[in-house]
Order: C-alpha cells, then structure tokens, then sequence
C-alpha cells in the first residue's frame, strides 16, 4: 500500500510503499515533484484610436511561455479581453489581456453667424467646444467670399476631421 494513498497534483511529496505481509521485501519511498504553474506575464498594449492600426499579440510572453490568443487578432474598433492558452507541455496557466479602443470623438464647433462683405472675418477657433485642439484648412476665414472650412485634429487625439461652413453676405447696393 501506499501512504498517502494518492498523488497530489498540486504539491511535490515523498510517497512510502509498504509491501503486503508476508513478503519478504521492504518499504520504500517515492519522490514526486510537482512543478507549479507559470501564469504567462505580457506588457499592457496602450489604448488606441478606434480606425488606427492595431498591434499585434505577442506569440511568447515576458516570461518565456509560448501560446495563441483568443481571438488571434486585436480589433481596431472595439475594446475586448484576449484570452492566451500556453502551448502544449509548458506548466502554465491561461491568462487574459484588456485591450482599449478609445472611440473617435467628431469635434463641435459653434456656427459662425453669416457677415457682411468687406466686414472683419472672425477668427476660426483652435479648439472645439469639446476640447478638440487642432488646425483650420484654410487657416483663415474670407471676408469676400462664403466657404467651407476642415478643421484636423492634433496629432494623438481620437478625433475626427470636420468642416464648418461660413457665409459671407453680398454687399448691396442700393437703386
């Protein structure tokens, strides 16, 4: 018999085989070594702009343990939990990942009431009424002419390109 009588899967231990009576033999002892699971470690993936190019899942952790995601590639439009299960015959466990898409935001701007010809043009606001900072296309408003102007984003916020149109009323002259 053996004592204990089962083999733990979870600690090494020394296990003693006693031989039945009667036989000429003697106990001995077996040693098993159990060797704990390594939770694969990865270094977190930056949030990114919902359209932007995702990055890849690496295909090894930090820690040496090779494996595949679940799913096998991140979305470049919505945030999601990926899931890595070691290869076979590394003692690892399975571990996840958080990935974050930060939507696109379409900045707002206030209209810019239509103006008279050959009045002063207003100036076109560097910053969106929701704190988009960004450049104008063109740069300034015409006091000659009705146009429609972009604005872009600064580098590095999650926002969209918009235009605002901008009137210029004709002069008139009087009969």
């Amino acid at each position: 018999t053996w004592s204990p009588a089962f083999v733990s899967n979870t600690t090494s231990g020394t296990y003693t085989f006693t031989p039945g009576a009667g036989q000429c033999a003697t106990t001995t002892t077996l040693s098993v070594t159990v060797t704990p699971n390594v939770t694969p470690t990865f270094n977190a993936i930056p949030a990114f702009c919902a359209g932007s190019a995702a990055p890849t899942l690496p295909g090894t952790s930090t820690n040496g343990i090779t494996g595949t995601w679940s799913p096998a590639t991140i979305s470049n439009t919505s945030s999601a939990t990926y899931t890595f299960t070691p290869g076979a015959g590394q003692c690892a466990t399975t571990t996840t990942l958080d990935v974050t898409v930060t939507p696109n935001v379409t900045p707002t701007f206030n209209a810019i009431p239509a103006f008279c010809a050959g009045s002063a043009a207003p100036a076109l606001p560097g910053t969106s009424t929701n704190g988009i900072t960004g450049t104008w296309s063109p740069a300034l408003v015409s006091n000659t002419t009705s146009g429609t102007y972009t604005f872009t984003p600064a580098v590095g916020l999650c926002a969209t390109t918009t235009t605002l149109s901008v009137t210029v009323t004709p002069n008139v002259t009087p009969n």
